[in-house]
């Protein structure tokens, strides 16, 4: 999706002209729909925006990566590889599976979660521990941060509110140039009203979330 605006939004500060941002996890962890909400709340600051996706096996717990790119110029949906922004990642391993978009200015905000492929087990395959995982993506890049945004969301009422967790988290990071009115306004829109209170609940835990993280990049 494009819209051309002609000016700069007032809140953009940054010297560059798009930001990027990398959303990966499995089928069922709303990844897709992570992207629409951030794209639709870039969309309501003024921003262009663009977007694609990966989906493959999806429905089956296949790999999911969807692309993000907003800002004054976005000539592109996909990202070059080192200059992602932002990759924010619903399970550990895909985390490791998409670490050559980053750079040594990419933030990783990780939900440390391990979903093992069926396969693996079928075939009976030793998959790395959630430790190893870990303790490989910290010797590889030093801005990486790591949560259970599946213990806020059921805290909030519902795992179905991890996406909405993880978004708080992003935007209490102090790391995502956009608004938080927009961004929550454009969560309700994708949010049945039904759903609505649990996922308040939910982007403010993220949120705090967020705000503890941010206190560790001072």
């Amino acid at each position: 999706m494009v819209i051309q605006i002609k000016k700069v939004p007032q809140n953009w500060t940054m010297e560059k002209k798009r930001f990027s941002v990398l959303n990966v996890g499995v089928g069922g962890q709303g990844i897709i729909r992570t992207t629409q909400i951030l794209a639709w709340a870039a969309l309501m600051d003024g921003y262009q925006v663009r977007t694609a996706e990966t989906h493959g096996m999806a429905q089956r717990g296949g790999s999911v990566s969807a692309y993000l790119r907003f800002g004054p110029e976005v000539a592109s949906p996909l990202i070059p590889k080192g200059h992602v922004d932002i990759i924010l990642a619903f399970e550990i391993s895909e985390a490791l599976r998409v670490f050559n978009f980053s750079g040594p200015n990419t933030y990783f905000f990780i939900n440390n979660k391990i979903i093992i492929p069926p396969m693996v087990n079928q075939m009976g395959f030793k998959y790395p521990s959630n430790e190893n995982l870990c303790q490989q993506l910290k010797n590889l890049h030093n801005n990486i941060y790591f949560f259970d945004a599946d213990k806020l969301a059921l805290k909030a009422g519902t795992f179905k509110a991890l996406n909405v967790v993880m978004l708080g988290i992003l935007l209490g990071s102090d790391k995502l140039p956009i608004k938080e009115d927009s961004l929550q306004h454009s969560i309700l829109r994708f949010i049945p009203k039904k759903s609505q209170e649990v996922n308040r609940i939910a982007f403010q835990l993220g949120i705090e979330k967020g705000k503890s993280i941010r206190r560790e990049l001072l």
